[in-house]
């Protein structure tokens, strides 16, 4: 059964994580903005763009092994646990040391810098950067194995928090060398440091202190166990390689038409915005839904999903609630944030925004399968958007600019998603498929009407832009009008034991 407790626990540690995503998105990009420029952080972040492509070496095979990893330990099977975590440890070695050594030679002899047009940073600094983010990227799969483990153990809260002190000492230390005069270069190296090889070293002395009879020294796997991988890890591939290509391919795409840095700055600044949604209701989903899973290991598919139809409601209406935030006060959030209001362009975020409230509804069910291993669905999901996505940005960009480009990425994403419905609705374990999709789209109109209506009567009736009045009416806006809609959607074992704790602090004192 899934633990309430845990539950809670895991999106607690995602708040804590998307608290450690601010520092590095918001306040660093902003020093970041304010020492170096719209075109240095442009180029620095088309460096970014390209090194990050290498994510995708990990072919979605965390996936698999985690839900591997958690089914045997639901059953207490501790030789299974073990078996798949060296497998998972040695196939992972095995393919990150690949990519780095092949990767490695290629910089050496400057068959990557054809890939960067940087206009203010040079091409030999450039290379170097390249290198050092692509290994630190490669050093997090590697991490990944320890992710598994603790996931898998029951401990994802942990492992949350780990990874969020990473992200913030990796941010503090960056802001520390900004604030020093450092530039691109000592970024790339930091992160190389201590995102990558420090923090890998800590997980795997970690996994070892806490869990020594469940992991195990890398193996190899035999046959039979590589086949039995294969039939999920070819749709798993998809759930790294969609959202990385996502997540590039437009910097890519701006890079190639050479738009220029204040555009490019703009776009990033706004996904920014857009990803920290994202974050926000994607935390309930995944803490919730790791939980919820062990329902469905267990063979009550139906529990499961009414579970996660409560979650799938309230993440929904922290969606709307959010966009809804991002289009009231994204402006003049954007002028504390980097000293520039024209950074925020009102159309980008609209067409940016618009996708989150079409498919908020369906990310819970998919997460669902993924969880339960029941990988066609996220799969065909993911590979829709991989074909849909870096050909409408290419369209988008050549016919309409940066706002096609945005057009096309809003479309790709929509598209992707709902054509997965009649696949779902045909799964007998989804009852009412179609009536939750509905409820939770008007769930999601009602609350960004009456979250907008609210907020831009606040910025009407009190027009005052000083940050401590900006602070103000948010907080205002945040309690009176977003908190009770996402209290309405809480499930109700949730509201239940909120109530219960109210009233026992109640008659405590």
């Amino acid at each position: 059964m899934p633990s309430l407790k845990r539950m809670t626990s895991n999106i607690a540690a995602q708040v804590v994580a998307v608290a450690a995503s601010v520092i590095d998105r918001i306040i660093l990009v902003g020093l970041l903005l304010r020492s170096w420029g719209a075109d240095v952080f442009s180029d620095y972040s088309v460096v970014q763009s390209w090194a990050s492509l290498l994510l995708i070496a990990e072919l979605g095979i965390q996936f698999y092994f985690q839900n591997v990893q958690q089914a045997a330990f639901v059953a207490r099977d501790k030789a299974a646990f073990r078996r798949a975590s060296a497998i998972h440890l040695g196939l992972i070695l095995v393919i990150a040391g690949g990519v780095a050594l092949v990767f490695t030679i290629l910089a050496a002899i400057g068959a990557t810098d054809g890939l960067l047009h940087l206009t203010r940073i040079d091409a030999q600094t450039g290379r170097a950067m390249l290198w050092m983010i692509g290994i630190g990227n490669l050093l997090t799969i590697v991490r990944s194995t320890t992710t598994t483990i603790y996931t898998a153990a029951g401990d994802f809260a942990y492992a949350v928090i780990l990874a969020a002190a990473v992200l913030v000492l990796n941010t503090l230390a960056s802001l520390a060398a900004v604030a020093l005069g450092a530039g691109p270069l000592t970024l790339a190296a930091l992160f190389l440091g201590i995102g990558g090889a420090a923090s890998l070293v800590f997980c795997l002395w970690d996994v070892r202190r806490r869990y020594p009879d469940w992991v195990a020294a890398p193996a190899r796997p035999n046959l039979p166990e590589l086949r039995a991988a294969a039939v999920h890890i070819k749709w798993y591939s998809l759930q790294i390689v969609a959202p990385t290509v996502w997540l590039q391919a437009p910097i890519l795409v701006f890079n190639a038409f050479r738009v220029s840095g204040h555009d490019i700055t703009s776009f990033l600044l706004i996904r920014t915005m857009v990803n920290q949604i994202r974050q926000s209701f994607q935390f309930a989903a995944v803490g919730a839904g790791l939980e919820i899973a062990t329902l469905a290991h267990g063979g009550d598919f139906a529990h499961a999903w009414r579970l996660s139809a409560r979650v799938g409601m309230l993440t929904t209406v922290l969606c709307a609630a959010s966009v809804a935030g991002v289009l009231i006060f994204g402006e003049t959030v954007t002028l504390y944030w980097t000293g520039d209001a024209t950074l925020f362009s009102v159309p980008i975020a609209i067409f940016m925004l618009a996708p989150l409230l079409a498919v908020a509804p369906l990310q819970q069910p998919v997460a669902l399968l993924q969880y339960a291993n029941m990988s066609l669905a996220p799969g065909l999901q993911r590979l829709l958007q991989i074909c849909l996505g870096p050909v409408m940005c290419v369209a988008g960009q050549a016919l309409y600019g940066v706002e096609g480009l945005v057009i096309g990425l809003a479309l790709a994403e929509i598209l992707a998603n709902w054509a997965l419905v009649p696949l779902l609705a045909r799964m007998p374990m989804f009852a009412d498929l179609g009536r939750y999709c509905l409820v939770a789209l008007a769930a999601a109109a009602g609350t960004t009407a009456l979250c907008g209506l609210t907020g831009f009567g606040l910025m009407r009736f009190f027009p005052s832009i000083s940050l401590v009045a900006m602070a103000g009416k948010m907080g205002i806006w945040g309690v009176l009008i977003v908190s009770p809609l996402v209290l309405w959607t809480l499930p109700e074992q949730v509201r239940a034991a909120l109530r219960e704790r109210i009233r026992r602090l109640a008659f405590s004192r």
